[in-house]
């Protein structure tokens, strides 16, 4: 039996001769290339230059030699995408980094010091309103036949000559994410709310390039090519960055045509990759006609292998979900990480329907001896067998071993816990409301406009308010205040996503900035001011910018530092201005966790650790590291970050 054959079984959920094993098929399954040089050298192979799958992310190619060395089954034959196509780097004009600006004139930009990756600084849509703009815009050409050359060979030599699995890439990132890329984060979610027309049009706009891409790429490769990616990132780790209902609204008929456009044309399987807490969709997956679903990010809320298998494993395949490159694979032992790959194996691995991967790209810190544990861990209790098969393994199997490790998400009992799918009640919604005891008409709109999320609404009855001699402080305070109280409950209980949450703090924002001059004027104090910033080497920003909104609009006056701030920026600002009190640090990687480690220590040097409070968050920031690590806080959302400043500070909640 050959890899092609293998993976194919395991695609139509039967059972081969041992679960398939894939380390650099796709840009979505391969390894960074700090950490793919480690992994040469400690499997004694000669240091070679690596080559760049995709310079975004700094994934490496997997050579051919590790590629035998790990019996890797599966292998990618991506026509040149916007990760690699017409990109020049400039190295010389933005001091600090590495930049360029792709095909969709997104700007990209690493930094030179400690940066592990690309990320955006450019979304080129960014101030655009209107339709035209969309119509006008350069787009790139999907059909450039610069992207196909040699397509065809290349798909036939993978599948007959070398007998592993073809999968093709994609033109780009998901429909969605391309949306999100050009148009910013900061756009679009409120788009979501507020401005769904547009919105719409754009993601047609781009859905129309995908499919014209596909319908070069699928007649090359017809009859050599077996399974086909798109991908989407709609998800966090404890749930959906937008509702279900959005996401059925919007996105799933559009994944809907892609899928079905694709299988018009080529007899593929079509994988589907979504980071984070994705449990709740994955019947909508199903039903767009999606046939495999990676990384299955089994830390994520919701997300226990063994349930996902029993629940949907007949309907669909489960690529990764074998070792999480957020938990044990960086901090763990090569015994831990095999414990975790034996356990995953047995939940994902019966009757097939299971590829073996890690959850995501192998990031810059795992250590290569995990690495290889993980393989060796697949290799050894991935066998199928009639005695001792995944999922049929005598009781002894399980004797002395240690119990699955609980994931760490927000437990039901915490203050930060959000009931999943469970809207405010009738009487909760009132006595939100009745927090406030307002009847100026002035008042009354602009927290409705707040808690809709209407920004140029509640910016206009703040201005009315104002020229109805109605002061800033009750204005913040009767109803800014509430207001995202309210607004911040919605979030926990689920009612609220991230498109909501974004575009009411954003109609918060917009009235204290009206009023701060104001404030100034009157000699009115802010509830106290914070520094934010995102860790030296992390370009990411979204949910710094989210928490720093949101502690604006709760009376806080915000100093953000931006991303990639070196500890001594936090320093000198903290210096800078004698009232600071409270300080939040980002970082969304496990690579870049240690430095706000780093940074507490900074602080702590220079003599200011007992002139301010401390807290933490990120994707993969937990309660532990922030305890582990000396903070004295931990926020999973900016929701609860506005809950806990103000118990550190204690300040009223």
């Amino acid at each position: 039996m050959n890899a092609r054959e293998r993976v194919k079984l395991a695609l139509n959920h039967k059972e081969a001769d041992r679960v398939p094993f894939d380390l650099g098929g796709t840009v979505l399954t391969s390894i960074n290339l700090h950490s793919y040089r480690k992994l040469r050298k400690y499997l004694g192979l000669p240091q070679v230059d690596v080559r760049v799958m995709d310079i975004f992310q700094q994934i490496a190619e997997v050579d051919d030699d590790v590629r035998e060395r790990l019996n890797c089954d599966v292998r990618n034959v991506a026509p040149r995408s916007s990760a690699t196509f017409k990109i020049d780097i400039n190295s010389t004009d933005m001091p600090g980094y590495d930049f360029f600006h792709d095909e969709w004139n997104i700007g990209w930009r690493m930094p030179k010091d400690g940066g592990f990756f690309y990320d955006m600084f450019h979304h080129p849509l960014a101030g655009a309103t209107t339709i035209d703009e969309i119509k006008n815009f350069k787009w790139p050409n999907p059909t450039d036949p610069g992207r196909f050359e040699g397509l065809t060979e290349r798909a036939r030599h993978i599948g007959e000559d070398l007998g592993e699995l073809v999968i093709a890439g994609g033109m780009a990132a998901g429909f969605f994410e391309l949306v999100c890329w050009t148009r910013g984060y900061a756009e679009v979610y409120p788009d979501l709310v507020n401005n769904v027309r547009w919105v719409e049009y754009l993601m047609d706009t781009i859905v129309d390039i995908k499919l014209a891409y596909w319908e070069i790429a699928l007649p090359l490769l017809k009859g050599h090519v077996d399974v086909v990616q798109e991908a989407d990132d709609v998800a966090g780790q404890f749930g959906l960055l937008i509702s279900p209902d959005t996401y059925r609204k919007l996105i799933k008929p559009r994944h809907k045509k892609i899928v079905d456009f694709i299988k018009a044309r080529a007899d593929v399987k079509v994988f589907y990759h979504c980071c984070g807490a994705i449990r709740e969709i994955i019947p909508d997956l199903i039903e767009c006609g999606f046939d495999i679903i990676n990384p299955v990010q089994v830390s994520a809320a919701g997300m226990e292998s063994k349930a996902l298998k029993r629940d949907f494993g007949k309907d669909i395949v489960f690529w990764g979900g074998t070792v999480d490159t957020q938990g044990v694979f960086t901090d763990g032992t090569p015994r831990q990480v095999r414990d975790e790959v034996r356990r995953r194996v047995d939940d994902f691995a019966p009757g097939g329907g299971f590829v073996a991967a890690a959850v995501h790209n192998i990031q810059a810190n795992v250590p290569p001896e995990n690495i290889v544990a993980m393989w060796e861990a697949v290799r050894e209790y991935g066998v199928y067998g009639e005695d001792n098969a995944p999922g049929r393994r005598p009781e002894s199997y399980w004797e002395g071993y240690p119990e699955a490790v609980a994931v760490e998400v927000r437990a039901a009992t915490s203050p930060d816990a959000r009931i999943a799918g469970r809207a405010l009640t009738p009487e909760e919604a009132a006595a939100l409301i009745a927090k406030t005891t307002i009847t100026a008409p002035e008042l009354v709109q602009m927290r409705q406009a707040i808690i809709d999320g209407s920004a140029a609404q509640a910016v206009a009855a703040a201005q009315a308010a104002l020229d109805a001699k109605i002061t800033p402080s009750e204005i913040i305070n009767d109803v800014v205040i509430p207001a995202m109280e309210i607004v911040g409950e919605k979030f926990e209980c689920g009612e609220y996503f991230l498109p909501e949450m974004m575009a009411s703090a954003i109609g918060a924002q917009g009235i204290m900035k009206l009023l701060r001059p104001k404030l100034t004027e009157s000699g009115i104090e802010p509830l106290a001011t914070a520094v934010v910033g995102t860790v030296k080497g992390d370009l990411h920003d979204i949910g710094k910018n989210l928490v720093a909104m949101m502690w604006e609009g709760s009376g806080f006056n915000v100093i953000d530092l931006g991303p990639n701030v070196a500890p001594e920026k936090f320093v000198d600002a903290i210096r800078k201005d004698g009232d600071v009190k409270l300080v939040g640090l980002s970082a969304l990687l496990t690579t870049t966790m240690p430095m706000i480690k780093r940074t507490i220590q900074a602080i702590d040097d220079a003599g200011l650790r007992g002139q301010v409070k401390i807290m933490v968050g990120g994707a993969g920031v937990t309660q532990h590291f922030a305890d582990e690590i000396g903070a004295d806080g931990y926020a999973p959302d900016a929701s609860a970050a506005v809950r806990r400043a103000k118990e550190l500070l204690s300040l009223e909640a």
